[in-house]
């Protein structure tokens, strides 16, 4: 028996699908947020003189870059919950989302951690010593001069690491959050799979749109960003 497929519906399931983007941008949002926080910390650690915290931060680095996220989400998903109860802590009130955020949080950190650290570098040594040759101190140094010339060159990096977190906030549908594709796949789900090409296909559509519009933000942030420096310079 041949599939019969009706591309002309898929149009159709987009705005369905689409009632289930408030809980992507929740989850792209707060991952954003928290992954930010960590890879500043991890980046500063990575960049101290400190030869054990450089390692460690090294070492993280390297492990949340190496593990497949979705092992990640399986580990936290998962496991957590039963090392905590060996040591008479009680996680079964923590939801879905939140082990899903934790998880791309954590993953997406060791980008922005590496992200970071490289822009940091990039910015010549010679400013920094310029800097504190006129007396600046090391935190007047760093925000006046090393971090808009860093920020400048992180924005590309940065809009990349955005579009890629929110690819993988598909993965949330493993543990049964309703994001985009838990969505799409409880409307195939009600129809047996009879539609399923259909409807993932108007998932990708979906996840293809954002990711145009937030590739298109990121040219016009660097743009804008670089703009404003030049005006300020002048």
């Amino acid at each position: 028996m041949e599939n019969i497929y009706h591309l002309s519906q898929v149009p159709g399931y987009i705005p369905r699908i689409l009632k289930a983007f408030p809980m992507t941008a929740e989850i792209l949002a707060l991952s954003l947020l928290f992954s930010l926080v960590i890879g500043t910390l991890v980046a500063a650690g990575a960049l101290s003189s400190h030869r054990i915290l450089g390692r460690i931060s090294k070492g993280y680095i390297s492990f949340m870059r190496g593990i497949p996220t979705l092992v990640l989400i399986f580990l936290l998903y998962l496991g957590l919950p039963q090392v905590m109860a060996a040591l008479g802590v009680d996680l079964s009130g923590v939801s879905k989302t939140s082990y899903i955020i934790a998880s791309l949080s954590l993953s997406t950190s060791a980008n922005m951690a590496e992200m970071m650290r490289a822009a940091y570098l990039a910015v010549e040594k010679g400013q920094r010593e310029a800097a504190y040759s006129v007396g600046m101190k090391g935190s007047s140094a760093f925000f006046r001069i090393i971090f808009p010339q860093a920020f400048g060159i992180a924005i590309p990096t940065l809009g990349n690491n955005i579009i890629l977190l929110f690819k993988e906030t598909s993965l949330a549908f493993t543990v049964g959050v309703i994001d985009i594709l838990g969505k799409a796949r409880a409307i195939s789900s009600a129809s047996y799979g009879s539609n399923r090409l259909e409807v993932y296909l108007a998932a990708g559509i979906i996840f293809w749109a954002v990711c145009a519009l937030l590739e298109q933000l990121s040219k016009w942030a660097e743009k804008l960003y670089t703009k404003g420096r030049r005006q300020a310079a002048g």
